[in-house]
């Protein structure tokens, strides 16, 4: 991968291919679950989320995939049926997991592989049956013929379920391969086949899958092509629940993210995060939504939507940009080029085209000019902004925070606010000052 980050942490749609294959894993309910790593792995899965729901077993050296097996096993003596996964298999299923441990109980095979048909059976390891079907062996390219791999190939994923009583005993008679200096885990299918004593059970049995189910990841190339595979997964379950998805393939969706029905993506959108959308919007085109919180019937726009949230019936955009920690309230427009962080708007307020409010708070109904900013950061520190509800802020005005705007309150086009303006009051000028109120005119004549 040529990264300092190790190739099992690196992202697939909005999940590392660890927890791809670790949540394939634990979608089939099992006893117990194993992560066999290097010490590498282990320093940066110590502090996984979901550190309680697998068991890090560190294989150091790295003895190959039969020695793998082997820690796990002796982890687990009272194991009947042990699945083992490869952990750069990040387009496996539960469902497919599932398929291998059925045929497994259902046939009594030592050893069930999951098999693919490959156009190109490429580096993989190239299953041969007998006239009767059956699996015999797998073949290694290296030790296979040309002529038996041009074409549409079965080969072996590396996946597969095995009878641990046998397995604890037929892996110690592993060998060493010499080429590679570790332990093979098909190394036991030559193993079983050998031992067969003429019964009914055929010790070796296969399920065909998908050919994405065979897809590692060794390199950059490969975690690209694994990507869009499961981006067109996600497009594809989200549009079979309800959504519309325009142009789908320039529109790219994270596992995490939740979308309800009637709405609709444009678009040049990406979507990521834990993000969760409402019915009956449009986000889009070219939106980045990002961890965001978006309610019922909202119109995102051509904007950077990052760890906020977009409460029902408002519209924000286009070329907007809402940063972490806004909240924007029920029935809000948020107009073009406007940019918040840690700001909150409440219903029914306006924001105008060209703004920056950041560490701000604006009423309902307020209506803030184009222009406008809170000046929140003194050069050391950041300072809050509060604009009263039904206020009026005059394009251009600039607060120098900390500064308030009471209920109601005015300002002039290119007022400059320091310190707090009472509710009612209206200020122009830099700085701004009130406009004084004039007594009415007074009758001299004393005439009715």
């Amino acid at each position: 991968m040529h990264s300092n980050l190790p190739k099992h942490l690196h992202d697939v749609a909005g999940e590392t291919i660890f927890d791809r294959v670790l949540h394939a894993a634990l979608a089939v309910a099992p006893h117990r679950t194993f992560a066999v790593v290097s010490p590498v792995l282990a320093e940066h899965l110590a502090a996984h989320a979901e550190a309680d729901r697998f068991e890090a077993i560190v294989q150091d050296p790295p003895l190959g995939t039969a020695d793998a097996v082997r820690l796990a096993l002796d982890t687990a003596p009272d194991c009947d049926l042990l699945v083992s996964l490869l952990g750069d298999n990040p387009l496996l299923t539960g469902e497919v997991i599932q398929e291998l441990i059925d045929s497994a109980r259902a046939t009594g095979a030592r050893l069930t592989l999951l098999t693919c048909v490959l156009p190109d059976a490429a580096a993989y390891g190239r299953i041969e049956r007998d006239g009767e079907g059956r699996v015999t062996r797998i073949v290694e390219r290296k030790q296979d013929r040309d002529e038996f791999r041009q074409g549409e190939t079965e080969i072996n994923s590396g996946i597969m379920v095995l009878n641990a009583h046998w397995a604890r005993e037929a892996l110690g008679r592993v060998e060493l391969d010499i080429a590679c200096g570790e332990y093979l885990l098909t190394d036991l299918i030559a193993l079983a086949v050998a031992e067969h004593d003429g019964g009914p059970i055929w010790p070796v049995t296969a399920v065909r899958a998908h050919r994405d189910v065979a897809l590692g990841v060794n390199d950059r190339a490969q975690l690209a092509e694994a990507a869009n595979v499961a981006y067109d997964r996600i497009r594809t379950r989200h549009m079979r629940q309800g959504v519309t998805i325009v142009g789908p393939e320039t529109v790219f969706i994270d596992e995490g993210v939740e979308i309800a029905p009637d709405t609709t993506i444009l678009p040049f959108s990406i979507i990521s995060g834990r993000t969760t959308i409402g019915r009956d919007c449009v986000i889009g085109p070219h939106t980045v939504l990002e961890d965001a919180v978006i309610g019922d019937g909202v119109t995102v726009r051509s904007s950077t939507i990052t760890r906020s949230q977009i409460e029902s019936g408002s519209d924000v955009g286009p070329y907007s940009h809402l940063r972490e920690g806004t909240c924007i309230g029920p029935n809000v427009h948020v107009g073009n080029f406007a940019e918040m962080k840690h700001t909150t708007v409440r219903g029914g307020a306006k924001v105008g085209h060209v703004s920056y409010l950041g560490d701000a708070t604006v009423g309902e109904g307020a209506n803030i000019g184009a222009g406008a900013i809170t000046a929140n950061f003194d050069g050391r520190d950041k300072h809050p902004t509060a604009i009263g509800k039904e206020s009026f802020v005059g394009s251009g005005t600039v607060f120098v925070a900390p500064a308030s705007l009471g209920d109601q309150a005015k300002t002039g086009a290119g007022a400059v606010v320091k310190g707090d303006v009472p509710a009612g009051e209206t200020v122009v000028g830099v700085p701004a000052r009130p406009i004084r109120r004039h007594a009415p005119p007074t009758d001299v004549t004393g005439e009715d």
